[in-house]
Order: structure tokens, then C-alpha cells, then sequence
């Protein structure tokens, strides 16, 4: 049960709102931004307001961000017209793609193989060099994520980060051997959350605008 303040207990079920930041200058070339802060240009301040109008009567209470500009930038966006409350979050960061970092998606396939960038979208153990596995960048968010929602009486939690963090946390929501979750600028999910068992799910209900899991296929775009 949830407390007067609306506090909810270990293992009490969160709703999350889980989207991507609005497009960058990098993402229209292209190109793997990692841990580069780039900033929204101007279709992804648009693409921003029309997510926070998609999100505005769901009863969000706060929203938490990866603190890289371009998630933080659509954040501040959903939670100004929202009214609500913004936590930055380090460990929602995009994953570290190490000496791909910058590169377009063909300069990466051409210096490091077709065999690894198409695995470092499906498979938990490949990383670029230098960088992180999709488990760790998952291990990652998943603390992240449960941190935060032990430490703060919110229940109804939109989240704002990353193409590889989301495709990792929907990884962890969808059954085994899903294919992996499309990560388009602003796509939204809807998730059940227990973060004591760091359970993620589908919810039950779907939020217009938002993807659909039935509609998954992979979707190879700059992280």
C-alpha cells in the first residue's frame, strides 16, 4: 500500500514512462554519440513538445533524466509542461561505444566488421572497443532506475535517456528472444516497474503515441 504522501512500499508496482531524447545533429548524420554531449537541434526541441503533449494528462509526478544535454534538454521539456519536478541520473547515460564514439554506422562497420556492429545490437556480451556490453549498460540503468524509485515516494515516473539504455531496459522487459525494441528519437513505452525484484514489464494499458511491443523489429539508428 502506499503511504499518505503516495510512498510506495518495496516491491510496489511504479508506472514508467520510458522515452528517448529528441533528435541531435548526430543522430540525422548518423553518427554514435556515446557519451558526446550533444545537444537537441531544432527538430528535436519540436519533437520534445509534442512528446510532453502526449504526456501531459497521465498523471506523471516526476521526471528522471540521463544528464547528457540531449536527454536533459527533452526532460526539461516534458517537465515543464507537465509541472513537475526533474532528477538527473547519471547512470542513465548512454552506453560508452569507446573508439566508435563519433563515427557513422558505416566508418564503424568498416573498423571493426560487420560481425561485431551487428551483434552489439542483439547480443549481451559484445562491446566496441573500449566500450560497454549491452549487460552492463543494463546492469547500469536497472540500478539506476531502482535507486531512485526506493528513494522517492514517486509512482508514476517518466524517464528520459538513451537508444542503447532503452533497447537494454526493454531487453530486460520483453520475453527472451525478442527482437530488439526500436529506439527512434522519442519513442515512449509504458512499463510496469517493481524495482525490488527490478521487475520491468509491458503495461497493461497503452498510452496513445506510445510503441507497442507487438510492433518490435530492429531499428539501427545512431545511439
Amino acid at each position: 500500500m502506499a503511504d499518505a504522501a503516495g510512498k510506495g512500499a518495496d516491491g510496489e508496482r511504479r508506472l514508467l514512462f520510458l522515452f528517448r531524447h529528441g533528435e541531435t545533429d548526430w543522430n540525422r548524420e548518423g553518427r554514435l554519440q556515446g557519451r558526446t554531449d550533444v545537444p537537441l537541434n531544432a527538430t528535436g526541441r519540436i519533437q520534445a513538445e509534442a512528446l510532453a503533449k502526449k504526456l501531459v494528462d497521465e498523471g506523471i509526478e516526476c521526471v528522471l533524466s540521463s544528464d547528457l544535454a540531449r536527454a536533459a534538454m527533452t526532460a526539461r521539456v516534458v517537465a515543464e509542461v507537465c509541472g513537475v519536478p526533474i532528477f538527473h541520473e547519471p547512470g542513465l547515460r548512454e552506453t560508452r561505444v569507446g573508439e566508435a564514439e563519433g563515427l557513422l554506422w558505416e566508418e564503424a562497420k568498416a573498423r571493426f566488421g560487420s560481425e561485431l556492429t551487428e551483434r552489439w545490437f542483439t547480443d549481451d556480451d559484445v562491446a566496441f572497443p573500449g566500450g560497454e556490453s549491452g549487460r552492463e549498460t543494463r546492469l547500469r540503468g536497472l540500478t539506476a532506475l531502482r535507486g531512485f524509485a526506493l528513494a522517492h515516494p514517486y509512482l508514476r515516473i517518466a524517464v528520459s535517456t538513451h537508444g542503447a539504455m532503452i533497447r537494454q531496459l526493454m531487453r530486460h522487459a520483453l520475453p527472451p528472444g525478442s527482437p530488439p525494441a526500436p529506439t527512434r528519437n522519442t519513442v515512449l513505452y509504458v512499463l510496469d516497474y517493481e524495482p525490488a525484484g527490478d521487475r520491468l514489464a509491458p503495461a497493461a494499458r497503452l498510452l496513445d503515441g506510445a510503441t507497442s511491443p507487438s510492433a518490435l523489429g530492429v531499428n539501427r539508428t545512431s545511439c
